[in-house]
Parts: C-alpha cells; sequence; structure tokens
C-alpha cells in the first residue's frame, strides 16, 4: 500500500476557513487514487474542533481503506473511545498543553491500542512525552514534531532533543506542513531525521484539502506528493515511509 497518514474531509458547508474548496471524501479519494495512494488517514481539521461527527460521517461514505484520528479535547469514556476503535479510529489527535484531565481517557486508549497524534510542537514538553512513552503510549509528533521553524536545523537544539527522544522509542515523526513549513527548511529537517531515525520511524501526510487562512495559495494533491519527493529523494526510503511504516502504525493489510 501507498499511505497518505494526514488529509481532512468534511461537507463543503462546514469549512469554515479560506480557501473554498470542495472537501468531501468523494474529492479527495478521487485525488489520492490518481496518485497511486491507496490508503489514507483522516485527521479532523482544526475548524470543526471537538466534535468528530463529520469525520466518522465523512468515513462512512469512502469508497477506499481508510484510519481516522478523531481529537481528544475533553474526557471521554472507555466505551465512546471503544466505539471509535470498531469503527475505524487508529489514534487520537490532542496537544500536551493540559493532558491531566484526560489521564483516565488516555489510559483507555492504551488498552484500545489507540496511538497519540501529537499537535503543537512538544517544545518544553519533552519530560511529559517521556511520561507518556514509559507508560506505554505510541507517539506520532505532527508537522515535523516542532511548533515553529524559525531555527536552522543544522543546530536547532529543540530538533536535537526532538531526535533523542524519539530515536528508538514508540515514537514516529510526521513530515506534513506544505504551504506553512519553509521548503528548504523541510529539506534540511526532513534529511536529519532521516540520518537519525530513518524511514521506519517517519511518516508523510499531505493535510489536503489545505483549509487555514495562512495558505496563500491551495496546492494541488499531486504537488504534496511533488514536495514530499523533495524532501525524500531516495526512492527506496519515501516508499518505506508510504508504504511499510504507516501500514504498521496505522493498521492497514
Amino acid at each position: 500500500m501507498r499511505i497518505d497518514c494526514e488529509v481532512h474531509a468534511f461537507r463543503r458547508e462546514a469549512r469554515r476557513a479560506a480557501p473554498i474548496i470542495d472537501g468531501s471524501v468523494d474529492q479527495l479519494g478521487g485525488a489520492a487514487r490518481d496518485c497511486a495512494i491507496t490508503g489514507l488517514v483522516l485527521v479532523q481539521p482544526a475548524f470543526l474542533s471537538g466534535d468528530a461527527t463529520e469525520l466518522f460521517a465523512q468515513a462512512s461514505q469512502a469508497r477506499m481503506p481508510l484510519r481516522l484520528i478523531p481529537p481528544l479535547v475533553q474526557p471521554l469514556a472507555p466505551e465512546v473511545l471503544e466505539e471509535w476503535g470498531q469503527s475505524g479510529a487508529a489514534g487520537l489527535a490532542l496537544t500536551l498543553d493540559d493532558p491531566d484531565p484526560l489521564t483516565e481517557s488516555l489510559g483507555a486508549a492504551v488498552q484500545l491500542g489507540l496511538h497519540l497524534e501529537v499537535s503543537g510542537g512538544i517544545e518544553g514538553r519533552e519530560r511529559l512525552a517521556e511520561l507518556l512513552l514509559a507508560d506505554g503510549h505510541r507517539l506520532v509528533f505532527r508537522s515535523f514534531g516542532l511548533a515553529d521553524c524559525g531555527r536552522d536545523p543544522a543546530w536547532d537544539p529543540r530538533l536535537e532533543r526532538l531526535l533523542a527522544l524519539t530515536k528508538g522509542a514508540n515514537a514516529w515523526v510526521k513530515l506534513s506542513g506544505i504551504g506553512s513549513v519553509p521548503y528548504g527548511w523541510a529539506q534540511a529537517a526532513a534529511g536529519r531525521m532521516l540520518e537519525e531515525l530513518g524511514p521506519k520511524q517517519l511518516l508523510c501526510g499531505s493535510e489536503w484539502p489545505h483549509v487555514t487562512v495562512a495558505h496563500a495559495y491551495a496546492p494541488s494533491y499531486v504537488e504534496t506528493l511533488e514536495w514530499l519527493e523533495g524532501l525524500v529523494t531516495d526512492e527506496d526510503a519515501r516508499e518505506r515511509i508510504l508504504g511499510e511504516t504507516s501500514a504498521a502504525l496505522y493498521g492497514f493489510p
């Protein structure tokens, strides 16, 4: 399989951010198939907040293999998380800003085999990430694992701490952020991550279609994959990231 590990799906009337774009799962699936992508991971876009209704509704209409990452923003009963898992959820999206109220839900997530996808970077949260890993959680750090990309990856101490935390652990870093992460920075950071972590701990996500106002343009689906090719020029490494690494984490056959 070739898997895109972060895409969005939503009804046009649910969209609350520019650009105006068809976010239906049919449109998404068609674009993915045209690029030889055979599996998708739906992550709820931020403008839908913590209500996962739209995410599961879109997934029910899909005609290609999917896994879902619904948001965990408030405590949820284990029964709800179990139902989500039975409906295609492979993990939960959250920040590490204030996880204490989520302790019971996080414990249930471990028991159910749901990993955690962390946004907002880990700066200042490394100790908490270490504790989650020690408790048996599997962690995915979205958008290169850093909150911003204003420093040169060659000497950025935050990147060094991220690599030290993830190397050899049950942790992955997602190469994503086209349109918001400067291309030169992304190339340098991806090179460091390939060198230190290898393709077995890297994922990629197109984040397509792009819905945030910060995007000056709306890249096509083809452009998002060309962006990845520029970051990971070695074809074998790129296919491992898209294939076996992603399939193993998200439970694709």
